[in-house]
């Protein structure tokens, strides 16, 4: 074979090579998420188009819980999932196969929700109590702390997330703890007669989480998503007002304007990756391992720092990543 046509040959698995990475690149992302005001990064991305500097696609995908949305990514569903951070110590303890890219926000005003008749001012009002709440979750957790904070002990009562504020209404349970999605129609449902208690104990981590094969087949699309939300953070910091609106286009009539306002000063908004997020999962993992939930597992710092992936994050935004 002469030496032209063998560069000739060479080239054009070259050009091969380049359109097939070109259009692996260009196909779109599935991400999973909850719909909700958690995140509002997001959402203002979505609204704005914002991957489409980054030169990508995105495809939303709605979920109804954060296990339901880990699940799919673990099942290769989805690129990445957007969860509260307490699907991701289950997966490290059970040694399934994703990432951590960045912790999106955090919920600072969990409560204990009751009514009237149950006399709550604080958790020790809720000495020997029935108490319901979704058990295995982080709401089970936070639950546990604030108990375990004020020395008191109570009865729980499994009730699935849709069931907690009917079982309220009903009588069935004296307290709740729920997703704070599920607050506003505890106070509809409520009126009058509806009562909480805040939990310092614990603050809600939303995570932005990543299939293997994404972080190993595209890193530099990783690189864009991420960018891409940051971009969407600062319209979220500088300015709120549109940055509501924008979450209230995206999720829908299933979340009022009015609501979305409300709850804004609840959440602290920063993509990062820290110390105190790898705590707060050693310290579920512990919590995981004490109940008998996951046997034969020791949840250290170790352990779970090994699924963080930084390397994307540090490479768009240095300064957000803290890590030991």
């Amino acid at each position: 074979m002469s030496k032209p046509l063998l560069m000739r040959i060479f080239a054009a698995m070259l050009c091969f090579a380049a359109s097939a990475s070109f259009a692996q690149d260009k196909k779109p992302l599935v991400v999973g998420w909850g719909a909700y005001a958690d995140v509002p990064q997001i959402s203002v991305a979505v609204d704005k188009n914002m991957w489409k500097d980054q030169g990508l696609e995105v495809k939303v995908v709605p979920f109804n819980s954060g296990r339901e949305s880990f699940e799919a990514l673990i099942g290769g569903q989805l690129d990445f999932a957007i969860v509260a951070e307490f699907p991701a110590v289950i997966g490290a303890m059970r040694a399934q196969k994703f990432g951590i890219l960045a912790s999106l926000s955090r919920y600072r005003a969990n409560r204990i929700v009751g009514t009237d008749k149950a006399g709550m001012q604080s958790v020790k009002d809720l000495a020997g109590r029935k108490i319901g709440t979704t058990v295995g979750t982080n709401i089970h957790f936070m639950l546990d702390q604030a108990l375990k904070g004020a020395g008191v002990t109570a009865e729980i009562v499994n009730v699935a997330p849709p069931d907690i504020v009917p079982a309220l209404v009903r009588g069935d349970v004296e307290a709740a703890t729920m997703f704070p999605n599920f607050y506003a129609s505890a106070k509809r449902a409520l009126g009058d007669r509806y009562r909480d208690i805040p939990v310092k104990e614990y603050a809600t981590t939303f995570v932005l989480l990543a299939s293997p094969e994404v972080m190993e087949k595209r890193p530099e699309v990783v690189k864009q998503f991420l960018a891409a939300m940051l971009k969407g953070e600062a319209m979220v910091l500088t300015n709120p007002g549109e940055s509501q609106e924008a979450v209230a286009r995206v999720v829908g009539k299933a979340l009022p304007l009015d609501v979305i306002k409300a709850g804004w000063p609840e959440y602290e908004f920063r993509i990062q990756l820290d110390r105190g997020l790898l705590d707060l999962l050693v310290k579920e993992g512990e919590w995981i391992r004490d109940r008998g939930m996951i046997k034969n597992v020791d949840p250290t710092a170790a352990l779970f720092r090994g699924y963080f992936r930084d390397a994307p994050l540090k490479a768009v935004a240095a300064e957000r990543v803290q890590l030991p």
